[in-house]
């Protein structure tokens, strides 16, 4: 990306008399932020004035997902699992996922007692997280916050976590005004990039023969479309469903083999895996449906594709370090500051054809030759260990206090 000072800003005032290190609760509900969390969980390990317990909750607990906890275990750290599963694919499950998660996380935290609790991003889950760090008097660090998703529940999901949490780690700068908007306090806000930059940088690709066992796949054979669709979650599912094959529908009979992903947990998740399901059966020879690939398997993926398509926020963020053409489908994505690798496109299968022409097109591709990723230089993880390991939470009662801080219009400098 360019200039590291684009993210760094001078230290915080930092407690540098602390007699033990910091005790961090380290929440992840997901592969997908596991992939983003790995690089720092990694520099949190290498740093002594920290120690770190991870939980697994959400996705990773769930077989149809992949029960991608085995990836938390493979890499060889130990983790402790709070299940946080919605029953039926619904609202109403959501909210009973939720009530058992809070319930889950109340008594972890009773016990445990950790300094600092760590989440990422905008899923359900870290509503029941973060309630009880706030009632347990926990402090929250969030990373990721201040972006906007026009069109999914998670934009409300972010803005609350914010105004739960007392240390911010926000990509960019622009989303860091935001977040100083909402009236947080300015020293507690720091700019420092997006760890997916980090782990693309710090994950050694599969080799070729890996990855064709992996997905079943040769991608020097055969052009490569990665898809990912996610529920919008302020659709209904029927739309979900009737979204997803109209994707389905585009892709069929264009010479591309189709790499797909599950969908999230979200409600109306199940709809699109039945969609996805049904389609590959059909055509097996050309599209394929995989739990899980992995944060290496998903990253050497991206970097062999011939084009992505869906509405994954990776292909907003980390798809722009491979300058891999996207196609992003409808609002879930709206509002995210995006490179000129993207192209948003209606859920409309002559749109999306039309998308899938100039994506493949050879001066589409000669336009992505100097693009530059907007989120980060792989260098977050330090960034945001260098902050952590200094903290004061000495006067704990008076950090919860947040209050409200005037936003000026500029940064803190």
């Amino acid at each position: 990306m360019g200039a590291r000072g684009a993210f760094d800003k001078p230290d915080p005032p930092l407690f540098r008399g602390r007699c033990k290190p910091l005790k961090i609760t380290l929440v992840t509900t997901g592969r997908a932020d596991y992939g983003l969390l790995s690089p720092l969980i990694q520099a949190i390990r290498g740093e002594a004035r920290l120690t770190l317990e991870i939980v697994a909750t959400g996705g990773h607990l769930v077989e149809a997902q992949g029960g991608t906890i085995r990836f938390i275990q493979a890499d060889g750290h130990a983790v402790t699992s709070i299940p946080m599963t919605p029953e039926v694919d619904s609202e109403d499950g959501i909210c009973r996922a939720v009530a058992a998660g809070l319930s889950g996380f109340s008594s972890h935290f009773a016990r445990l007692r950790p300094d600092l609790v760590l989440v990422l991003g905008d899923r359900f889950e870290l509503w029941a997280v973060c309630m009880a760090a706030v009632l347990h008097k926990i402090p929250i660090a969030h990373l990721h916050g201040g972006e906007t998703t026009l069109g999914a529940i998670d934009d409300t999901i972010r803005h609350t976590v914010t105004k739960m949490a007392t240390w911010h780690f926000p990509a960019l700068p622009e989303y860091a005004r935001v977040i100083l908007a909402m009236g947080e306090h300015p020293e507690r806000v720091h700019v420092v990039g997006a760890l997916g930059i980090d782990a693309i940088v710090n994950t050694p690709p599969l080799e070729p023969a890996e990855l064709t066992a992996l997905t079943g796949i040769d991608f020097a054979v055969n052009p490569v479309a990665l898809l990912t669709y996610h529920p919008v979650t302020l659709d209904d599912h029927a739309e979900a469903a009737r979204q997803t094959a109209t994707i389905l529908e585009a892709l069929t009979g264009t010479d591309l083999t189709t790499l797909i992903t599950m969908p999230n947990l979200d409600a109306g998740g199940a709809a699109i895996r039945s969609t996805l399901e049904r389609h590959c059966l059909t055509h097996p020879e050309r599209f394929r449906l995989v739990k899980s690939l992995g944060q290496r398997g998903y990253l050497t993926a991206m970097r062999h594709a011939a084009l992505m398509i869906g509405n994954s926020s990776s292909g907003i963020l980390e798809a722009a370090s491979f300058r891999l053409p996207v196609i992003n489908i409808g609002d879930r994505q709206a509002g995210r500051i995006r490179a000129g690798h993207v192209l948003d496109c209606p859920c409309e299968a002559g749109a999306i054809r039309q998308a899938l022409g100039t994506a493949r097109s050879a001066a589409f591709r000669a336009s992505l030759a100097t693009l530059v990723n907007p989120y980060g230089d792989g260098c977050t993880a330090p960034r945001i260990v260098r902050i952590l390991a200094g903290l004061d939470l000495s006067a704990r009662a008076d950090l919860l206090k947040k209050g409200f801080h005037a936003f000026s219009g500029a940064l803190p400098r």
